[in-house]
């Protein structure tokens, strides 16, 4: 059902209606592109999972160091007294990466909704840049509650329960489940989780519904903003 365009746009509603009914919130940003509330939200939810996660994630990156200097020949070389200091680098630089949490999740807005606007020319639909940026900002809610689920994990686990940086992310269950252990497969498919699968989902329905675009090009939109992680994921892999 259409929206009407007369009616004062309600941010809120659209970014709840994202998460429970989906065809009303894309069918209320066609009508009415609201964003602000919703990608406001998800930084700062984002930004306080990461912030709870980090002694973890710092936790794993000193208990895998050794295995990660083995796989890395050039580091393995250096005097025990250099390692040491790679290594409280690596530390230090882990323990403010949620800092730039806000960064991050303004530069995937940007890229889905890049990816958004592409699968819009190619098929055929009359969406804009502004109607798929409000359409990814809602979207990004589920990474949002994707992080927040993974936040409560790790404090009910502990940090110290965490023997890799890796094994943080790991906490939400995937399909890396399906090979155990570590490299590039295990990486491709651990980027499939519950909650990626959602939002990629949700892509295509920004697609269908906000731009009216054939269903063959939103769902190939859909597929390529799950892809793409993982593929990314997979290439730096070891």
């Amino acid at each position: 059902m259409a929206v009407d365009s007369s009616t004062k746009p309600n941010a809120l509603k659209t970014a709840l209606d994202t998460i429970v009914a989906p065809k009303a919130a894309f069918e209320s940003l066609r009508a009415a592109p609201t964003w602000l509330l919703a990608l406001l939200v998800s930084i700062v939810v984002i930004t306080i999972s990461s912030f709870i996660t980090t002694p973890a994630v710092v936790h794993g990156l000193s208990t895998d160091w050794p295995n990660l200097m083995a796989k890395d020949p050039v580091t393995a070389a250096l005097p025990p007294d250099q390692q040491q200091a790679r290594l409280a680098i690596a530390v230090k630089f882990s323990q403010f990466v949620w800092v730039f949490s806000p960064i991050f999740v303004l530069f995937a807005v940007l890229i889905g909704t890049v990816i958004m606007v592409i699968f819009n020319a190619l098929g055929r639909g009359d969406g804009s840049f502004g109607k798929y940026w409000a359409a990814q900002s809602n979207i990004t809610l589920i990474a949002a509650l994707g992080s927040l689920v993974l936040a409560l994990i790790v404090a009910l686990r502990g940090a110290d329960s965490y023997t890799t940086a890796q094994s943080v992310q790991e906490s939400i269950p995937s399909l890396g489940m399906l090979a155990p252990g570590t490299g590039k497969l295990h990486a491709f498919l651990s980027a499939f989780t519950p909650f990626s699968i959602w939002a990629s989902a949700l892509v295509i329905a920004a697609l269908a519904v906000t731009g009216r675009v054939a269903r063959v090009q939103a769902w190939l939109g859909g597929i390529l903003t799950l892809l793409l992680p993982a593929l990314i994921a997979a290439a730096f892999a070891k």
